[in-house]
């Protein structure tokens, strides 16, 4: 039996309402990627452990090593790593640590959330123990093989082999988006696929602010300013991006676009932007912390998404949190989230007809609040809080 605080608990399928503390659950997390790295699936898991404790579970992260940094929260058992040869930004951790392995034997649940190193050591330790093993697959890895060289760059089919075996190894699967699912399915996974969306904590947008971005950058209160936060990568689809606001900026001189984060396509955007005509008019913040971004957010009258390769879109329901309204490609995870119209705006993968969309809604200032508020209830339907106890609701399920 489960126990959610203040919620329910769902004990043999059935909702009954809490009246006490009953068994903690404790569930153990592995991970190749924790802070201080920022990334999607960074920041979900972190939200995740913050949720789940909160509704007074016992949590574990299994996640690298990084140097320098000193863990402030309890629970986390860091693994020697070292740098991912073709990509900096990435770590590869040998899946031993004799101080972590001592915890394997009391967990309730082994939760993954990657099938490389660290996920390989959720698959024994789920073995080992008879630990029901949960694996949440967050990234289209067949759209990330270009991160390895030719000479190593496996064909597309054997990645969605590789993850159909995987996914079939452990007791359970989710997704955060429908199109996962249904991608995990045409790979062969035959295991319950659960699509639970990994939401947003609402409580760190009502603390005061901690800058003012517009002042910072000498943007004018006016001023129709987009933003665009995540990585800078080839994934993304940026140098799109750029060439919408130069539309944009041709129509709407005033408007500025604003980057936010880091990656290894920075200095080539940079390189774009420096030998176009809006070295002026577009901004790159670099990584900001999360309380900076999220005034970013609150400041940006538009948030502009191209990826076509994402799960769900994080940053989007982020934005909506901070009452910014999205226009983005209408691919992937991001239709299970933008619901074209009513939260926010679709746009094909065309210049021309992105930049008109967004034209427009900067010029309707009516309809422009009308997509804010619906925003804004998307944002508290995909809540953190929420989200979690969706899962917590699988989880219950496994633990019988």
């Amino acid at each position: 039996m489960i126990c959610c605080p203040r919620k329910v608990i769902l004990t043999s399928g059935v909702a009954v309402h809490a009246r006490g503390r009953e068994r903690i659950v404790r569930i153990g997390l592995f991970t190749d990627g924790y802070l201080p790295e920022i990334s999607g699936v960074t920041t979900a898991i972190h939200v995740l452990k913050k949720e789940l404790e909160r509704l007074e579970h016992e949590v574990h992260v299994y996640a690298p090593h990084y140097k320098g940094y000193k863990d402030e929260q309890e629970g986390v058992f860091r693994f020697y790593s070292r740098r991912f040869l073709f990509n900096k930004g990435s770590r590869v951790a040998l899946p031993y640590s004799r101080k972590a392995t001592r915890s394997f034997k009391n967990l309730d649940i082994v939760h993954s959330h990657t099938p490389f190193s660290m996920g390989v050591l959720a698959l024994v330790v789920g073995l080992r123990y008879s630990i029901p093993h949960i694996h949440t697959y967050h990234t289209y890895l067949t759209e990330y093989r270009h991160y390895l060289p030719r000479l190593f760059r496996p064909p597309k089919r054997t990645v969605e082999e590789i993850s159909a075996i995987f996914c079939n190894r452990c007791t359970a699967v989710t997704v955060p988006s429908t199109s996962v699912k249904n991608e995990l399915l045409r790979y062969g996974v035959r295991r319950s696929i659960h699509v639970l969306p990994f939401g947003v904590d609402l409580s760190l947008f009502q603390r005061p602010p901690a800058w003012n971005p517009r002042q910072e950058l000498n943007i004018p209160p006016e001023v129709p300013l987009l933003l665009y936060a995540g990585r800078l990568a080839k994934e993304k689809n940026l140098p799109f991006l750029l060439r919408v606001f130069e539309r944009v900026h041709s129509q709407i001189p005033e408007s500025v676009f604003v980057l936010t984060g880091d990656g290894p396509d920075r200095d080539h955007l940079k390189s774009l932007v420096k030998d176009s005509l809006l070295n002026r008019s577009v901004f790159f913040t670099g990584f900001l912390d999360q309380a900076c971004l999220i005034d970013l957010y609150k400041a940006a009258r538009l948030f502009l998404f191209a990826s076509k390769t994402e799960t769900q879109g994080l940053v989007i329901i982020e934005a909506m949190a901070g009452g910014t309204p999205a226009v983005a490609i209408g691919r992937m995870g991001v239709v299970d989230v933008i619901k074209d119209g009513v939260n926010g705006l679709l746009a094909p993968e065309d210049e021309q007809e992105f930049a008109r969309i967004v034209i427009e809604l900067l010029r309707d200032n009516e309809y422009h609040s009308t997509l804010r508020r619906r925003a804004l209830d998307t944002a508290v339907e995909l809540s953190s809080e929420n989200c979690t106890l969706r899962l917590l609701e699988v989880l219950e399920g496994l633990v019988q």
